[in-house]
């Protein structure tokens, strides 16, 4: 059988990684990394690397990692407003770039916000608020 078409058999109890993740979400559905692949709409490759935690998945496929979990694997703290930029971000798919673009804020403001260094003003917070990014 080829590596990419195995079944992982080994359930963790409390996964940590986004590999461990979709490992379980393997197991609990008994398909193979092909599978899972067609699923996502990517090469078994990419779930293989991923799932070995060798590389991370870029941005834009969050959403459809997000969406084959069926729950969001990424941890982030969404109670400060940073952490909801950045929750905000992975939950779509989008860089810095295109949450800019959304946005009108510069990339550079926006990854300062998600880091917590600085935080929006009264304006730009409503601003992120009207748009749904932000509670």
């Amino acid at each position: 059988m080829q590596q990419s078409a195995r079944l992982d058999t080994q359930y963790v109890e409390n996964p940590q990684t986004l590999g461990e993740h979709l490992k379980n979400k393997q197991f609990e559905l008994k398909i193979s990394q092909n599978e899972m692949a067609r699923r996502m709409s990517t090469n078994p490759e990419n779930i293989i690397s991923w799932c070995h935690s060798r590389t991370k998945p870029p941005i834009s496929f969050y959403p459809k990692i997000i969406d084959f979990l069926e729950y969001n694997p990424f941890q982030v703290d969404d109670k400060s407003i940073g952490g909801q930029i950045k929750k905000h971000r992975m939950e779509h798919g989008l860089s810095h770039r295109k949450l800019s673009k959304v946005t009108g804020f510069d990339p550079a403001t926006l990854a300062r916000w998600e880091d917590n260094i600085t935080s929006p003003n009264v304006e730009h917070k409503m601003k992120l608020v009207i748009m749904g990014i932000v509670k």
